[in-house]
């Protein structure tokens, strides 16, 4: 039988990062794990360039593989490990993902610390300041003490609704919204 990448992914979840305690698979870690004949290659990124674990980690590695290749009986001459590190910072990291809201161009966060300071009012009038200007809006209520959004919007009686498992948003003032105050009781807080 032969050992397939499959197998040697397998065999690297059994390897523990010492300072997370988890395995680099879990982790997502490795970013390379090859076979071509009787060589393994495997790519692990490390959270700094000058992990000190670096050894302790391959020599985990390399037992690891070759225990996969003796079970299935597959001759292993060279495991090639390289180690990489991704040093950017976190908001580095992020500019380069993909959005989880592609169709989305800006957000803006209203918060404080403190409540009644007129988070939901700011947000309410931002919003729909934003749309009468042409912008498409919407709004997401996130308030689990007091959400004021369906007061402000005056959804009152407007009912939830959904499309399959996905809940629509409301549609007042020329933006679209979702607060936590139509998904509770009237006056009860979420928590």
């Amino acid at each position: 039988m032969a050992l397939t990448p499959e197998r040697i992914l397998d065999a690297l979840r059994t390897v523990r990062d010492p300072d997370l305690g988890k395995d680099l698979v879990t982790l997502g870690m490795v970013k390379r794990h090859d076979v071509d004949g009787p060589r393994v290659m495997i790519t692990v990124e490390l959270t700094t360039p000058a992990c000190p674990m670096k050894d302790k980690i391959q020599g985990d590695i390399e037992a690891a593989v070759r225990g996969a290749a003796d079970e299935v009986g597959h001759p292993v001459d060279v495991i090639e490990v390289e180690f990489t590190a991704d040093v950017r910072r976190p908001n580095e990291k992020a500019r380069d993902e993909t959005s989880p809201l592609p169709g989305v161009r800006q957000i803006v966060a209203v918060g404080a610390g403190k409540g009644g300071v007129g988070k939901s009012t700011i947000s309410t009038n931002l919003a729909v300041g934003l749309a009468r200007h042409g912008a498409r809006v919407g709004l997401l209520d996130g308030d689990i003490y007091g959400p004021s959004l369906p007061t402000m919007l005056g959804l009152g009686d407007t009912e939830v609704t959904a499309r399959g498992s996905m809940l629509m948003p409301f549609e007042s003032h020329g933006i679209k919204s979702m607060t936590i105050g139509k998904l509770v009781e009237p006056d009860k807080a979420l928590v």
